[in-house]
């Protein structure tokens, strides 16, 4: 196993490596971490039949390795020896990565929703009731692949409210978008009423459908609009024999709402430890008490 920067990988071998293994996810895809990623390489065997992508960053001339704010974890494929680990370990002293399954000895548990292929759905009666005024109310939803159409929604609503998210990131997801795009693994579930609109965008593939972003205009999202794109989008799933996977969120409310629309939990891992030089320890402290 070896270290393996972006610019030396064999893109076409990486990729076929994660598309094999039917637990995937598309965090790992080279064209997804392009987008997301600040940087990343990959840890990897000589014939790509092992790997496992390692997102980072930089600061301070230390290399942090971490997860990307659209991104939930990397998942390791293959069977990983202590040496493997003990190599990302040297190579990236200061560790902030969540993983699909456990790889590291310390871990925290996370959770995340999903719908499994053939689950038997149920709605909450919080839910049921959300559709239904929604139907009421007269929101429709429009299925289609063009995601500039959610863009100034997703903007309007995430812009300034949440940590990490910026100008920087946003330019990040419309290239994620645009990707996915370029490759036919977009699905746009468009909520409408009169001029209104707002909705959610999703990557699908031959065994899932991941729910990316979406945001919808107050009104919209008071008369349940965000709870009838998203429902829209598991039926996509279920009629298609694909998947649903919520994209995942650690605030609670978040976690209510997938349950509402029948989300089960599964776990991951999320590995933190912080073994860099001092000076870089101290620079953090320093940061955090002045905010």
């Amino acid at each position: 196993m070896r270290i393996v920067t972006r610019e030396n990988l064999d893109t076409e071998q990486w990729d076929a490596l994660v598309s094999r293994f039917p637990e995937t996810s598309f965090f790992s895809y080279s064209w997804y971490l392009d987008a997301v990623a600040e940087n990343w390489c990959v840890l990897v065997n000589d014939d790509y039949s092992t790997g496992i992508a390692l997102p980072y960053s930089k600061k301070l001339a230390v290399k942090i390795l971490y997860t990307p704010i659209f991104g939930r974890y990397v998942t390791p494929y293959g069977i990983f020896s202590k040496s493997d680990r003990d190599l990302i370990s040297a190579y990236f002293s200061v560790r902030e990565l969540a993983t699909s399954i456990e790889l590291f000895k310390e871990n925290i548990l996370r959770v995340h929703q999903i719908i499994p292929v053939g689950h038997e759905r149920k709605l909450s009666s919080q839910g049921k009731r959300t559709l239904s005024k929604a139907t009421k109310k007269g929101l429709s939803v429009h299925v289609h692949e063009d995601y500039a159409k959610i863009i100034p929604a997703i903007k309007n609503e995430i812009t300034g409210k949440f940590k990490g998210v910026n100008a920087k990131s946003l330019a990040r997801l419309e290239q994620l978008f645009k990707s996915a795009s370029k490759r036919n693994k977009i699905k746009v579930f468009e909520v409408t009423h009169n001029e209104e609109s707002g909705g959610i965008v999703c990557l699908y593939d031959e065994h899932q459908v991941l729910y990316v972003k979406g945001a919808c205009p107050e009104n919209l999202k008071l008369n349940g609009g965000m709870y009838l794109a998203l429902n829209q989008a598991i039926e996509f799933a279920s009629d298609h024999g694909l998947l649903f996977d919520f994209g995942g969120s650690n605030v609670e409310g978040v976690k209510r709402f997938n349950h509402n629309l029948g989300g089960i939990d599964t776990q991951y891992f999320f590995h933190q430890k912080d073994e860099g030089p001092a000076m870089f320890k101290f620079a953090r402290k320093l940061k955090k008490r002045i905010g």
